[in-house]
C-alpha cells in the first residue's frame, strides 16, 4: 500500500513537466517587426544567440498573408521551433498601422503562451532597420525596445500601454489609442524617440506628437510617470517644472466640455530664486497657468484634426449621453465639440535652497 501511495505521489510531481520546452529546442524571439499590408505582409524577426552563442544575432524575414503565416515561414528557417513566449517588443510600420491595427494582433491574444505585457511601437517607415539594428546591440538585444519604452514612460513621454491594454483600447469606442513613435536618427543612424502616434478607431491617423507635446498629453490624460519636466522662458529666464500631482474635473453642457486641471508642481530650475516674495510666486504661478492652458489648447486642436479621442471623452459621453453611442454618432460629434482646458497651478516644492 505504501509503495502505491509513493508511486502516485511521484507521478503527481512529474505531471508538472508535461509542457516543458528546453531552451535548446526553441529559438527565443524578443522582437519582431511588420511592414506591408494584410494579404502581403512582411515580417522581420530578431533572434539572439543562446548560451555559448549569446553574442550572435540572427535577422530573419519572410512574407505571408497573415501574421501567423509569416511566423510559420520564419519557423522553417531555423532548426529549432520559433518561440514568442518571451516576445518583448512588436514594431509596426506607420503605413501598415493605418489599416486596422487589431488585425495584426489577434494571433497574440489567442495563444496562452504569449506575453501580454509586450511593448508596442510604431516606426517611421519600414520596421526592418529597427529590427536589423539588433546586430549592433550585443547582449542588450533581448529587451532593447521594451527598456526604451519603460524609460520614457518614467519620463512621461510615453503612456504605460502594453499589448493587453492596447486590446482594451482598440475594443472601446469611448477612447482612442496612442502608441510610442520611433524613428531612425539622421545623425548617427540609431533608433530614437519621435513622440506619440495618434489613432482613430484602431487606425493610425498619420498624425504624431513631438516629445514635448507628448508630455503634455500625458498630463492631460493624468497618466504621468515618475517625472514630467516642462521648461518655459519667463522674461528671458528659464524655469523648469516637474508635474507632481494632477486633479482633473470635467463638465459637459452638451456642446462644450470644460476640463479643469488643478496641478501641483515643483521647481527644478529657476535662477532668479525669489520665492520668498509671495507676490512674485503668484506671478509665476499665473504665468505657468497661462502657458500650460495655451499649450493644452494646441494639443486639443491636434487631437481634433486627427479625430483622435485620446483623452477618453467618449467614456464620459457613454456614461451620461448614451444616445450618442446608441445612434453611432460619437465619432461624428467629437470633432465638433468645443473642448476648453483650464489650468490652476500650485507651486508646492521650490527645492532645498528655499
Amino acid at each position: 500500500m505504501k509503495k502505491i501511495v509513493s508511486i502516485v505521489f511521484i507521478v503527481l510531481l512529474l505531471s508538472g513537466c508535461w509542457d516543458e520546452r528546453p531552451n535548446k529546442d526553441i529559438a527565443i524571439v524578443p522582437m519582431i517587426g511588420f511592414d506591408g499590408e494584410i494579404g502581403e505582409l512582411k515580417g522581420y524577426f530578431g533572434i539572439p544567440g543562446q548560451q555559448q552563442n549569446a553574442g550572435e544575432f540572427s535577422f530573419l524575414k519572410a512574407e505571408g498573408a497573415s501574421v501567423e503565416e509569416v511566423r510559420q515561414k520564419i519557423d522553417l528557417q531555423v532548426s529549432e521551433g520559433v518561440d514568442l513566449s518571451k516576445l518583448s517588443s512588436i514594431l509596426i510600420s506607420d503605413q501598415l498601422a493605418e489599416h486596422d491595427l487589431y488585425s495584426l494582433l489577434d494571433m497574440y491574444y489567442r495563444n496562452a503562451r504569449n506575453r501580454l505585457n509586450t511593448s508596442m511601437l510604431i516606426t517611421e517607415g519600414s520596421a526592418e532597420p529597427f529590427i536589423k539594428y539588433g546586430e549592433k546591440m550585443g547582449g542588450n538585444v533581448n529587451n532593447y525596445y521594451s527598456q526604451l519604452v519603460k524609460g520614457f514612460v518614467q519620463k512621461s513621454i510615453f503612456p504605460d500601454i502594453d499589448l493587453q491594454l492596447a486590446c482594451s483600447y482598440l475594443l472601446d469606442e469611448g477612447i482612442d489609442l496612442v502608441l510610442p513613435y520611433i524613428k531612425i536618427s539622421n545623425e548617427n543612424d540609431v533608433p530614437e524617440v519621435g513622440g506619440l502616434a495618434l489613432f482613430d478607431e484602431g487606425n493610425f491617423t498619420g498624425k504624431t506628437l513631438k516629445r514635448e507635446e507628448s508630455i503634455l498629453l500625458n498630463v492631460m490624460m493624468d497618466k504621468i510617470g515618475k517625472y514630467a519636466y516642462i521648461t518655459y522662458m519667463d522674461k528671458n529666464v528659464p524655469v523648469t517644472i516637474n508635474i507632481k500631482q494632477i486633479n482633473k474635473d470635467m463638465k459637459w453642457d452638451g456642446t462644450t466640455i470644460h476640463i479643469d486641471y488643478k496641478i501641483k508642481i515643483g521647481i527644478m530650475e529657476y535662477y532668479k530664486n525669489d520665492f520668498q516674495n509671495k507676490e512674485r510666486k503668484k506671478e509665476l504661478e499665473k504665468f505657468l497657468q497661462q502657458k500650460l492652458t495655451t499649450d493644452m489648447e494646441k494639443i486639443v486642436k491636434i487631437l481634433h484634426d486627427a479625430n483622435s479621442d485620446a483623452l477618453g471623452l467618449g467614456r464620459i459621453a457613454r456614461a451620461f449621453h448614451q444616445d450618442l453611442f446608441e445612434e453611432g454618432k460619437w465619432k461624428d460629434i467629437y470633432p465638433t465639440l468645443t473642448i476648453v482646458p483650464k489650468v490652476s497651478i500650485n507651486i508646492t516644492d521650490t527645492g532645498v535652497m528655499d
